[in-house]
């Protein structure tokens, strides 16, 4: 059975974290889409790292899986197979050979376009992984495989070459600063250190599942990401709801136990509406003690107040069965917190569907709440929780429909609570009443 992981927000929730905490419990582990725009960090120990290729865990003897649908950066992957080969020596690394490569032009075509674009940019990364995804569905992708044929390979990289240079000189007015055949050596000699990993990973993953064997998906970006069901045009390339996994790693449907993780506020990252975005020093406040900058990018994310209508309407989308809620420490200190209920266009109360068509327009419904103090620097139980923090997650619990199961507090690996399957209500009954 599946165990699948997945952002009910922007991205940047803290899925990395869960996706190490729970591959202490399982054996295999997949990541299917998205490429190095998405990063995950996880702290073990106060020591920090960064995956956005191989899936993020620190648990040594693993089986770790990058199905099709992920897009490689391949000097990206090749040292983070290089990290994982020193600290993690006894995991096993499976990579599809389908895989598609995000190509030094992709990046060079990314940046080009946004420039052009001007204050219409989308506010990509600038990787290439948006590029690359747009040469897979043209069918003019270069995948790990072709690497393995320098004949088919330049072949394959002329014409896209071609295509690609005429676009970014012409179309964008850009200039190209890559050399073709410096690529393909690039590309040769890459392929080789790639090619000891190459497995039809759909064919393993099809055959654990048959022998019964649980595994744990990771997903990249998050649900308000989906080209589809997020705030399009403000979306990656792709799918990005859970179910997409099937496809992307290529097997039947089958049942799936869905993790959502959230932030206990909003944050993202690059443009696009955001309507319960603040700014000031209380957004500065969150952004400093959330450390809230890119992964990748580096770049300050944009923080706003906890939009519940989302994260119901994510839960919703991806058949979420439980959650885990982040950063609760980093509220802590504040006046007042602010949570958003529900929207009103034009007047008029709308469901979140027709919210995110007029995401621009929308205004948020809010609640007040008051903030807690600053919780201690030690290892906490539910129970050590101020008054004022239960209520806040007790209100959460009150307004999702999967029950809140782990409770994040700090970045490491041992700062996190798991509550039983009845979530928030029952783990702070008691707690409620006392205080009443």
């Amino acid at each position: 059975m599946f165990k699948a992981i997945v952002g009910l927000q922007f991205g940047d929730e803290g899925k990395g974290k869960f996706v190490d905490l729970l591959s202490q419990h399982y054996q295999h582990v997949a990541r299917f889409n998205g490429g190095a725009n998405a990063g995950h960090s996880v702290v073990v120990n106060g020591q920090r790292s960064a995956f956005s290729q191989l899936p993020a865990t620190r648990s040594d003897g693993k089986c770790l899986y990058v199905c099709q649908g992920a897009l490689i950066s391949l000097e990206k992957l090749v040292q983070e197979i290089e990290f994982m080969t020193i600290t993690c020596p006894h995991s096993k690394i499976f990579i599809d050979p389908r895989c598609h490569i995000v190509l030094t032009i992709h990046a060079q075509l990314n940046q080009a376009s946004e420039r052009y674009k001007g204050t219409k940019k989308i506010g990509s990364v600038g990787v290439g992984v948006g590029a690359c995804f747009e040469d897979k569905s043209n069918r003019l992708g270069i995948r790990l495989e072709d690497t393995l044929d320098k004949p088919v390979l330049r072949r394959k990289l002329e014409l896209l070459w071609k295509i690609r240079t005429k676009q970014i000189e012409a179309v964008f007015e850009g200039e190209l600063t890559l050399c073709f055949e410096q690529e393909v050596e690039r590309l040769l000699e890459l392929g080789q250190k790639l090619k000891p990993y190459f497995h039809f990973t759909n064919q393993a993953i099809a055959e654990l599942l048959k022998e019964g064997h649980d595994i744990l998906l990771e997903s990249s970006q998050a649900t308000y990401l989906d080209n589809s069901f997020g705030t399009y045009p403000y979306t990656v390339a792709y799918s990005t709801l859970i179910q997409s996994c099937f496809a992307y790693i290529g097997i039947p449907a089958d049942k799936l136990n869905v993790l959502g993780v959230m932030k206990s506020y909003m944050i993202r990252v690059g443009n696009g509406p955001f309507p319960t975005e603040i700014n000031g020093d209380i957004a500065q406040y969150i952004r400093v003690r959330g450390r809230e900058y890119g992964t990748v990018s580096q770049r300050p994310r944009r923080c706003g107040w906890l939009d519940l209508a989302l994260i119901e309407h994510a839960i919703r989308l991806n058949g979420v069965n439980e959650v885990a809620i982040t950063n609760i420490d980093v509220l802590a200190g504040m006046d007042e917190i602010w949570i958003c209920t529900g929207y009103t266009l034009h007047g008029q109360t709308v469901c979140t569907d027709k919210a995110l068509l007029h995401f621009d327009q929308v205004k948020p419904s809010y609640t007040k709440l008051d903030s807690w103090p600053q919780l201690p620097n030690e290892e906490l139980q539910s129970f050590d929780f101020h008054e004022n923090l239960i209520k806040y997650l007790t209100f959460i619990q009150s307004r999702i429909s999967a029950p809140i199961r782990y409770i994040s507090y700090g970045a490491d690996r041992n700062q996190t609570i798991q509550l039983d399957h009845h979530g928030v209500t029952q783990a702070f009954t008691q707690s409620l009443e006392q205080c009443a």
